[in-house]
C-alpha cells in the first residue's frame, strides 16, 4: 500500500469532516439568528400593544379640527360607510375615517362585535349571543365576530 494514497485519503476524510462541521455550525447559527429576530419582533409588538393599552385619548379629525376624545368616555364606534360615528357618554362625533384604522389604534378593551361596530368593554351593560346593550342602545353581534366577542365579554371581570 502506498503511503501517499493513505495520506491523501486521510486528508480528504479530514477535509470532509471539517466541511460537515462548518455546515452544521452555519445552519445552527442561522437558526439562532432567526430565533433572535422572531423574539425581537415579538418584543416590539408587545411594546406597541402595551403603549396602545396605556393611551388615554384618541385623536380624530372632526369638522376640520383635531379632536381629542377620552377613551374612558368613548362607549362605541359605528361605521357609516365612509364615515365613523364615535359615541361618548356625553356626545357624538362624526369623522371621515375607516373603522379598521381606528380599531388598529385602539386598546384591547375595544371589541369588534360587527363589521360596523366597535364597543368599549368597560361600558357594556349587558349582552346576549346576538346583541350588546351599551348606553341604553342595543348593538348587534354578527356571526363573523360572535365567537371571539362572546369569549372576551364572558371573560370580563364582573362589576358588583
Amino acid at each position: 500500500m502506498n503511503t501517499e494514497a493513505v495520506n491523501l485519503e486521510g486528508i480528504s476524510i479530514f477535509m470532509l469532516g471539517i466541511t460537515l462541521y462548518l455546515i452544521v455550525f452555519a445552519t445552527s447559527f442561522i437558526r439562532l439568528v432567526n430565533q433572535f429576530q422572531k423574539k425581537e419582533k415579538l418584543i416590539a409588538t408587545l411594546k406597541s400593544d402595551n403603549k396602545k393599552n396605556e393611551q388615554e385619548n384618541i385623536l380624530v379629525r372632526v369638522d376640520r379640527k383635531n379632536q381629542l376624545i377620552s377613551l374612558n368616555e368613548l362607549a362605541y364606534i359605528e361605521s357609516l360607510n365612509d364615515y365613523v360615528k364615535l359615541v361618548t357618554t356625553e356626545s357624538e362625533f362624526v369623522t371621515r375615517e375607516k373603522i379598521t384604522n381606528l380599531n388598529k389604534k385602539l386598546p384591547e378593551k375595544f371589541i369588534r362585535i360587527h363589521r360596523s361596530f366597535l364597543v368599549n368593554s368597560d361600558k357594556v351593560n349587558s349582552f346576549t349571543t346576538t346583541e350588546v346593550n351599551i348606553l341604553k342602545t342595543n348593538l348587534p353581534i354578527s356571526r363573523t365576530y360572535k365567537k371571539k366577542a362572546i369569549e372576551i365579554l364572558e371573560s370580563l371581570p364582573q362589576n358588583p
